[in-house]
């Protein structure tokens, strides 16, 4: 717990320095975070490599393109192909990177990232670039809703989804030192900034962005900046919010799930992904064995997104921060009532195991002294 406490310091620092309303919000193109990342990585070791599928600049490879050609690898419109070599550059000793549209380079190519990739546990890194509602506009094809509840049920594999550019940055050297096969989501919209440059990434470890005692709102990824929004609104009613960045999906930050759980004893996760299979879900699996607690999942409900506008889907599927902070007031509503109700049914059992018969004094005075 002094590590949770250790850290919850470090953030608190942190958020209080960028907390300066005078200071202008600063805003991230994952994309050239993870350019400049990958060409960084490529200046610093000679085995990695770039593998693209039709977009090597749409998926931020330019400049490692322009600086190592002959590590750069383009396969057209042929994902399956592509997952196929970059494990095979991996059983070479290569470091395969591989960044393609997320639902060409995960949902088409499933059979060889399961087959190729995870079941010999390769350190193969895959890019799923435009996740959740980035690039809606573009079609039903291109809204991804569903690909950690995918990839989540993959052995082997570890799943990052950075919440700004620091995080991003740090994820590519992360994902080029671990073992095995690693899946980094990439949101086409700008971030807010959230971390200063100094920030440390750690594979398996979320942090607290914000402490509260009244409810853990726990997100990552484009929700983070939406859901400390909302705490701020919750704050102005009184309701105090602690706020988790859980960017490494898989695995997940049990301890600190738990740690923040026990505290606030009400949950309430934040996705611009399925409630199916998601970030929800995953925590319900540490809290349902270990902690059970009162949990609300906000996100997409099981269904085939509607496509349009980034801003006006977030505020329609009530990813906005007014909705996320209108939902967890309905929520806390909810458990209050909940916890009359059951307080009311314990003195009802409560006055009626009492015999009436032999009672000496008046009846107010029993229900009063309970």
């Amino acid at each position: 717990m002094s590590e949770v406490n250790k850290a919850n310091d470090n953030i608190n620092s942190l958020k209080n320095s960028n907390a300066d309303k005078n200071t202008p919000p600063v805003y991230d193109d994952a994309r050239k975070f993870f350019s400049d990342a990958l060409a960084d990585l490529g200046q610093k070791n000679r085995d990695v490599l770039y593998i693209s599928c039709d977009s090597s600049l749409g998926a931020s490879g330019a400049e490692f393109n322009k600086r190592f050609a002959q590590r750069h690898f383009e396969f057209g419109i042929a994902e399956q192909n592509a997952m196929g070599e970059a494990a095979g550059f991996a059983i070479s000793g290569k470091i395969p990177f591989i960044a393609a549209y997320l639902p060409f380079v995960t949902f088409r190519c499933f059979e060889q990232i399961r087959d190729d990739v995870c079941k010999t546990n390769l350190n193969v890194n895959i890019m799923g670039n435009n996740c959740g509602f980035s690039v809606s506009a573009l079609g039903a094809t291109h809204t991804v809703l569903e690909d950690i509840a995918v990839m989540r049920a993959l052995p082997n594999l570890t799943i990052f989804s950075p919440c700004d550019g620091p995080e991003y940055y740090q994820a590519v050297f992360a994902a080029a030192q671990i073992s095995g096969p690693v899946f980094i989501r990439v949101h086409r919209q700008k971030a807010r900034r959230i971390h200063k440059d100094n920030f440390k990434f750690e594979p398996g470890k979320g942090e607290i962005l914000r402490q509260g005692s009244d409810v853990t709102l726990v997100s990552f990824s484009s929700m983070i900046a939406n859901t400390l929004d909302a705490a701020d609104m919750l704050s102005a009613k009184g309701i105090d919010a602690e706020v988790l960045n859980i960017s490494t999906l898989k695995p997940i930050d049990r301890q600190l799930i738990l740690a923040s759980s026990n505290r606030t004893k009400k949950v309430v996760t934040v996705e611009e992904h399925s409630v199916v299979g998601g970030l929800g879900g995953a925590v319900a699996e540490v809290l349902v064995s270990e902690n059970p607690v009162r949990m609300k999942m906000i996100g997409i409900n099981d269904l085939f997104a509607v496509v349009g506008d980034y801003n006006e889907l977030i505020d329609y599927y009530g990813l906005s921060p007014e909705k996320i902070a209108g939902a967890v007031i309905d929520f806390l509503k909810t458990f209050s009532k909940s916890l009359f109700v059951a307080s009311v049914c314990r003195v009802y059992r409560s006055v009626k195991s009492v015999s009436f018969c032999r009672l000496t004094t008046p009846i107010t005075t029993s229900w009063s002294s309970m």
